[in-house]
């Protein structure tokens, strides 16, 4: 099923009330103005009405991922960050707890045992390298289908083809580079003037069927949250 779409700071409290999801613990203040370290979150700025998605950092500087008048805009920048940290905490676990290598006897080789020992003993280390190395892996080669803003340009990756938006249009960018990732803005930009938008350009094509269905989230899912597995340091 597609990502979900939402609208409104209140939609997301419902959605986490409906899911029993422990904001808190997960690090996300929505509808909140906390200046503690380590969080993201969403509140309207009493005094000019703006709507602002924040980041704070390990060190307790805070990143705006977004400041605007438009709320489904924020709301929506705010579940796709914390949809990606469910996500990546799912994709870690292999959102499976099946297990092998039982005893089946004592004929078993002693080389065999200590192998088994050792692996017991150490697999959540081996299993944080994996997934850490796939994770760097897939990273490198692919890119998140959103924006980006690269010296004060803007632009829009779909399906591995990059476009550029110039003179009030997007066209087809090819002179890009591979570090750019990095600069990963987001699946939504705040264009002053909605048309701009590269959703509304004749290039944008509906997305297909998400690799993950956020209607299968459940209590495993946050019972067992370490925010410490978060990339504080970045800017989101």
């Amino acid at each position: 099923m597609a990502r979900r779409t939402v609208s409104s700071v209140e939609e997301i409290l419902q959605i986490a009330r409906e899911k029993g999801m422990p904001l808190k613990k997960m690090r996300f203040f929505i509808g909140e103005d906390c200046r503690e370290p380590r969080c993201f979150g969403i509140y309207q700025d009493p005094e000019t009405g703006e709507w602002v998605v924040y980041k704070n950092k390990a060190d307790g500087s805070r990143a705006e991922r977004y400041r605007g008048t438009n709320e489904a805009l924020a709301a929506q920048e705010i579940w796709d960050k914390l949809s990606d940290e469910v996500e990546m905490r799912r994709t870690a676990r292999g959102k499976s707890t099946g297990r092998t290598g039982t005893r089946s006897g004592s004929s078993r080789s002693r080389s065999g045992s200590s192998f088994v020992d050792f692996f017991k003993r150490y697999y959540a280390v081996i299993l944080i390298i994996l997934m850490a190395g796939a994770f760097v892996i897939s990273n490198a080669f692919s890119r998140r289908n959103g924006y980006y803003v690269h010296d004060g340009r803007v632009y829009y990756v779909q399906n591995e083809r990059w476009y550029s938006y110039d003179n009030g249009g997007w066209d087809y960018f090819y002179d890009y580079e591979d570090s750019w990732y990095d600069d990963y803005y987001g699946r939504t930009y705040d264009f002053e003037d909605s048309s701009q938008a590269f959703e509304q350009s004749d290039y944008y094509v509906e997305p297909s069927d998400s690799d993950y269905d956020d209607d299968d989230w459940d209590d495993d899912d946050w019972d067992s949250w370490d925010s410490s597995d978060t990339d504080w340091d970045s800017d989101w």
